[in-house]
């Protein structure tokens, strides 16, 4: 009844509100009417409706969303939990670790999944059940009952300062040259890129303010090659778009991440060199930056790391430098 109350509400304000509204305006109202019962008015005796499974999925996205978390999170979620819950039709109060446990093997068997990917669904499963449980609506956490899933950890190459010179001559625009600068310069995400604004760059104290994971801002900062090179795109656009990064051709839309990693991508294919994508920047930043010096607590606020441990996967490709160390301190 609950749902049903909720869809008629939004079938109400079809044209009235964006499209783009509609979602956060489903999660508000589950939230809003968590803690309440719905039940259709009649004159027999009133039988409470039961919450079905989907009523603690929107509930719990909810949380997400009043907790700031990201869109692209919630709707992991969303998915990941989603397909869980069809899979089993199961109350949430009734799902067991061994319900779990066989979900996921059959996800590794039928769609041959790696070890990360199921990680992954592991640790949205026991986010949402710990939610349930904290929330008093289920007793034991199944979740809680998974191992975590061992998986190899590959740390991204970064690029070489040749690899990096390559790419900055085979750019044919301006603001091509000017993304992998910054991307280089700031070790930006994509996200965080593609939502910055013109009046986001302070081309004086040559930094920017960026959102990251969360909708949490951190300072990063601009060097001379990427501040020259954004000065000159940006004398260079003739649209009015408030975006920093937009199309080449009109209407001059903002880029999309989508757009980033395609125009990396052809830039790569052009130049020669492999595996040409936004985060390998990011890495590349990392790591250069640890391996010339600067110490990791530094290197961590750069990156917007929450937890030290992300920060220290790009320890790991330091090899040189500690080479160097041991000769230097315990060759004798």
């Amino acid at each position: 009844m609950k749902e049903q109350l909720i869809n008629n509400v939004l079938q109400f304000l079809v044209g009235k509100l964006p499209p783009e509204y509609n979602s956060d305006l489903r999660l508000f109202l589950y939230y809003q009417l968590s803690e309440y019962e719905v039940t259709k008015k009649c004159t027999d005796v009133a039988v409470l409706e039961e919450k079905t499974y989907m009523d603690y999925l929107y509930m719990y996205l909810a949380s997400l969303k009043m907790a700031g978390r990201s869109d692209k999170t919630i709707e992991h979620y969303k998915l990941q939990l989603g397909l869980m819950l069809h899979n089993l039709k199961k109350p949430v109060q009734e799902i067991t670790t061994e319900d779990l446990f066989t979900y996921l093997a059959q996800c590794k068997a039928v769609r041959q999944v790696g070890n990360r990917y199921l990680n992954n669904k592991r640790i949205c499963f026991n986010s949402f059940f710990t939610w349930l449980q904290k929330k008093k609506h289920i007793i034991y956490n199944p979740a809680s009952g998974l191992d975590q899933i061992r998986y190899e950890k590959k740390v991204k190459k970064p690029y070489s300062d040749e690899e990096r010179e390559i790419l900055r001559c085979a750019c044919k625009k301006e603001r091509d040259l000017a993304v992998i600068e910054l991307l280089y310069s700031t070790g930006m995400r994509v996200g965080e890129l593609v939502r910055l604004n013109r009046q986001d760059i302070h081309f004086d104290s040559m930094d920017c303010i960026v959102f990251g994971k969360g909708s949490k801002e951190r300072e990063v900062y601009l060097n001379a090659s990427s501040c020259y090179h954004l000065k000159k795109y940006l004398l260079s656009r003739k649209d009015a778009n408030s975006a920093l990064f937009v199309s080449s051709k009109s209407p001059y839309l903002r880029l999309s991440e989508h757009g980033i990693r395609q125009m990396l991508q052809r830039l790569g294919l052009r130049a020669g060199v492999e595996k040409v994508h936004p985060h390998r920047y990011r890495a590349t930043a990392a790591t250069n930056a640890l391996n010339r010096g600067m110490p990791i607590q530094d290197v961590q606020a750069l990156l917007g790391h929450e937890n030290i441990s992300t920060t220290m996967i790009y320890c790991t490709v330091a090899r040189d430098n500690v080479r160097a160390a041991h000769k230097r301190y315990l060759s004798a």
